[in-house]
Formats: structure tokens, sequence, C-alpha cells
């Protein structure tokens, strides 16, 4: 499994920063917890290269043509922070916002990576 410490590093009350390796080992993430693009509470996500674009999620090619130092761990990440946020605002794309089908398709694509050796594209 993919290490598990992700522990947020708070800036604000409504901003953290969470390690998101994968693209490059040292990605992270940014949370904003309040938003008025999230009623239901979520954060909304700017996420870099973690996600390309909403289309990458379909098409997997599209990220890891872009190169992985780690693609397992990659995947990890992008199931993990569309469980968390409501909006995902991608490195390359316009903002898109997370489902549940959305959510299921990336933890399924995680969970079919969890056998892969962690090496990634570079």
């Amino acid at each position: 499994m993919v290490g598990t410490n992700f522990a947020p590093f708070p800036l604000t009350d409504d901003i953290e920063i969470q390690a998101t390796p994968g693209h490059t080992m040292a990605c992270v993430t940014v949370l904003v917890a309040r938003s008025n693009l999230s009623p239901d509470g979520r954060p909304v996500a700017i996420v870099g290269d973690l996600f390309e674009r909403q289309q990458d999620i379909d098409d997997d090619r599209l990220w890891l043509d872009a190169g992985s130092e780690d693609a397992r761990a990659q995947r990890f990440h992008r199931a993990r922070i569309a469980s968390l946020a409501e909006w995902i605002i991608p490195g390359h794309g316009g903002p898109f916002r997370v489902d549940a089908s959305i959510r299921e398709k990336l933890q399924h694509q995680s969970d079919a990576s969890a056998t892969e050796p962690s090496a990634g594209v570079v």
C-alpha cells in the first residue's frame, strides 16, 4: 500500500495543504474548506497535476503521458482527494464537480492498481 501519513498542514482555519505525491514526489494539494461552490461542506481541492483535466478520469493516458514519477501513488491520491472534495481545480483544465460516480471510478482505479509496481511513467 502507498504510504498513509497524510497529515494536513493547516495554513488557516479554512486552508490546508496535503501531500499528494505521484506526478512528482513533491506534489501537494491545497484544500479550501469554505466556499460558495461547496454548499455541502466538502472542500475545493486545488490539485496541480494530480489531475490534468476532468477528462483524465476516463482516459488515464492523459495524465500518464504527461509523466508520473509514481503512477500507483498518483492513482491512490486521486481517489483520496476525490473522496474529500466537492470541486477539483486541475492543473490544465477547468474546475469540475466531484460526484459519487467519479469517486467510485477513481476508487476502482486505485484498487485495481494496488498490485502494480510503484514505479511510474516518467
